[in-house]
């Protein structure tokens, strides 16, 4: 399973299109099922934990986009979410804007990504693409996400990876001297974390 976000805060988010434009492929032998995910706090460990229970999958990467010039494959979600973005708060689509809320009530405090991302950034780096390993996956709802397939995952379904990567905006998305990445490569670059992610299976 592949899922990314609905469009926010005035962007169109290439994650969501990159969810579509591979549900239904099949890439290197790996079926995909893609879901574009809502930008909303308190709907999302719901929406994740009926999704993991609907389609059983047995890899699951989770994406969003963030600011930067390389795709970060995450190692660490936390049950905090908070809709701060340095000193400006940022809500979701809903008008959320939590405040060091937990993802989930009595959840612990935090989940390591079951996916190999030191094996996804090293076959990304080989293909070209810009990528580095993140210790830290944030606080908005890209946590949030990761968090809840980690959480639903924790019990009974141990033989699923699951995690999350942030892609970098697209040229359309920023200012001319800010970093970003064509579609395109993005879009490679989700074929070959599922190929690596497949491989290691």
């Amino acid at each position: 399973m592949l899922t990314g976000f609905e469009a926010w805060a005035g962007h169109k988010n290439p994650s969501g299109m990159i969810a579509r434009e591979l549900d239904g492929k099949v890439v290197e032998g790996v079926e995909v099922v893609g879901r574009e995910l809502p930008e909303d706090f308190f709907r999302l460990p719901r929406i994740t934990s009926s999704l993991v229970e609907e389609l059983e999958p047995d890899i699951i990467i989770s994406m969003g986009w963030d600011y930067g010039r390389a795709i970060r494959v995450e190692k660490v979600a936390i049950n905090v979410q908070q809709s701060d973005f340095g000193d400006k708060v940022v809500p979701d689509n809903a008008g959320n804007s939590p405040r060091g809320t937990p993802v989930l009530d009595q959840g612990q405090l935090a989940y390591a990504a079951g996916l190999p991302a030191e094996r996804v950034v090293e076959a990304l780096r080989k293909a070209g693409i810009p990528a580095v390993l993140s210790y830290h996956a944030g606080t908005h709802c890209c946590n949030t996400v990761m968090y809840s397939f980690l959480h639903s995952i924790s019990s009974g379904r141990r033989n699923v990876m699951s995690g999350f990567m942030h892609i970098p905006p697209l040229r359309e998305m920023v200012k001319p001297e800010q970093p970003c990445m064509d579609f395109a490569t993005e879009l490679e670059g989700m074929r070959i974390a599922l190929r690596t992610c497949a491989s290691e299976r």
